[in-house]
């Protein structure tokens, strides 16, 4: 596992991003037929320069329900958090927060997953999850859990078609009036991870 380091001046590392995956070439091509090496990192620690790019990344996706600095400091920490950028790039591609679920410890729940507007429909949401899945598995989860605006078709055809999440719950108003989602919830063994 490739790790990445900024050590500022006084030698004290500044974040930490820890290499989980390459994403395959093919997934990453852009309309120019150049092809970007995109990485998925485990952030292990933050500076904030880090923090303030997370945190537009996730309001630029989510506007004002997008995670915020005083959310993020503590699943930077605590959770696991899941960077997909461009190698030798600053610029963020992908954002996953997930947290233990504190009712069943084989369970992550994954709170805030996203891909770059200008990126999607090239099957990099696929490979993103896909890969923290394994990583998931890996660290000895068996199940993970996310909840989806139940208008997202594309976010759903995803969750359910490619990776085989399944629909275990509808929730009314669960973020306020006509906000409605679905949980779902995938086996980290069943097939479409392995």
């Amino acid at each position: 596992m490739l790790t990445q380091r900024l050590i500022t001046k006084r030698g004290e590392v500044s974040f930490v991003l820890e290499e989980v995956k390459d994403v395959p070439q093919k997934a990453v091509q852009n309309p120019e037929g150049e092809v970007n090496i995109l990485k998925i990192y485990s952030v292990q620690g933050f500076n904030l320069e880090l923090l303030k790019r997370m945190v537009d990344f996730s309001s630029g996706i989510f506007g004002e329900s997008g995670t915020g600095e005083w959310s993020l400091v503590p699943q930077i920490r605590h959770g696991n958090v899941f960077v997909l950028k461009e190698e030798g790039k600053r610029t963020i591609s992908g954002v996953a927060l997930l947290m233990r679920d504190w009712d069943d410890v084989d369970k992550a729940y994954l709170f805030e997953y996203a891909i770059a507007e200008d990126l999607q429909g090239q099957g990099l949401g696929y490979y993103f999850l896909h890969s923290i899945c394994e990583n998931l598995r890996d660290q000895g989860f068996k199940r993970v859990s996310l909840t989806v605006d139940t208008e997202n078709e594309p976010a759903i055809r995803l969750y359910r078609d490619k990776l085989g999440f399944r629909l275990v719950q509808y929730r009314k108003d669960e973020y306020g009036p006509g906000h409605d989602r679905y949980v779902m919830e995938l086996e980290l063994a069943a097939a479409a991870v392995n």
